[in-house]
């Protein structure tokens, strides 16, 4: 990449900061919320279920709205990084760029439509003159269908996950830590989305603050070289340890510590110390 290129991803990785920002602050606010909701919904009572979800309408579309739009905003994150990894490993599948784009989109919308409906059906259900346990199976499978929509952005979201932050992470744009955690998120999502929801604001703040230059540690090399920079692999960084002078070995093959801590014997410091025999009277 040119001088011009690196300073023009620069200027676009400000304004993907400032988006995973928001993202990661919506995301906090509609996880407490939901959260909030849930512990006072009842359990297994579809008709009291409803009933619950009509008392509480602005709290369930304004949760669902909130982790809407923050999913949509995820779409300058997987863009920025997706263009960042295309321009150091110009074999990035396309799919990569697909599954970024249509996951947060897809799940967003969904989202968002989800709890709409799901707040029409329960205002429905109530102004019933029958409210019986299969009308409450048919509004709940109604919203069920719409769900899939959402269902399918968080597939295609994950995958994004995997594969775009296993990309990155070897191109020398993400630290293994960020990463591991970004490829944990994708299925963790899915799967354990109640555990997961809490650990993916703090994952955006720290690709925002990678974003815009400000990181936690060493930032990775790649983002000033404009190149693919390679993480150190763990027999690397023991080499340079041994370079370092923090271990070295013996003459007879062990490994010796050495340092400030370590107290050395009397006479030649590199020669064995041989143990006296005791004398038989």
């Amino acid at each position: 990449m040119s001088p011009e290129q690196i300073a023009d991803e620069r200027r676009r990785g400000r304004l993907a900061a400032v988006a995973a920002l928001i993202a990661a602050a919506l995301f906090a606010a509609a996880a407490v919320w939901s959260q909030s909701l849930s512990n006072d919904a009842p359990e297994r009572n579809g008709p009291a279920l409803l009933r619950f979800f009509d008392r509480h309408t602005t709290d369930l579309v304004g949760s669902s709205t909130l982790r809407g739009v923050a999913l949509l905003l995820l779409v300058a994150v997987t863009l920025h990084l997706y263009r960042a990894t295309k321009a150091r490993r110009p074999d990035e599948p396309q799919v990569v760029l697909v599954m970024g784009l249509y996951g947060p989109v897809a799940a967003g919308v969904g989202t968002i439509v989800v709890g709409i409906a799901l707040a029409t059906a329960a205002s429905s259900f109530t102004d019933r003159q029958f409210q019986t346990i299969k009308a409450a199976d048919d509004a709940f499978r109604t919203v069920q269908l719409l769900g899939l929509l959402s269902f399918s952005g968080s597939l295609a979201l994950a995958f994004w996950f995997v594969k775009g932050c296993l990309d990155a992470m070897r191109v020398g744009l993400l630290s293994r830590v960020m990463g591991v955690v970004g490829i944990a998120l994708g299925p963790g999502l899915v799967i354990f989305s109640g555990a997961f929801q809490f650990l993916l604001p703090v994952w955006l703040v720290a690709v925002a603050g990678l974003f815009a230059g400000f990181t936690f540690g060493a930032k990775p090399p790649a983002w000033d070289a404009g190149e693919a920079v390679a993480p150190p692999s763990a027999r690397e960084r023991l080499g340079e340890a041994l370079d370092d002078g923090a271990l070295r070995a013996a003459p007879n093959g062990e490994v010796e510590a050495v340092g400030p801590g370590v107290r050395q014997g009397d006479g030649d410091s590199g020669a064995p110390q041989k143990r006296k025999r005791k004398r038989r009277h």
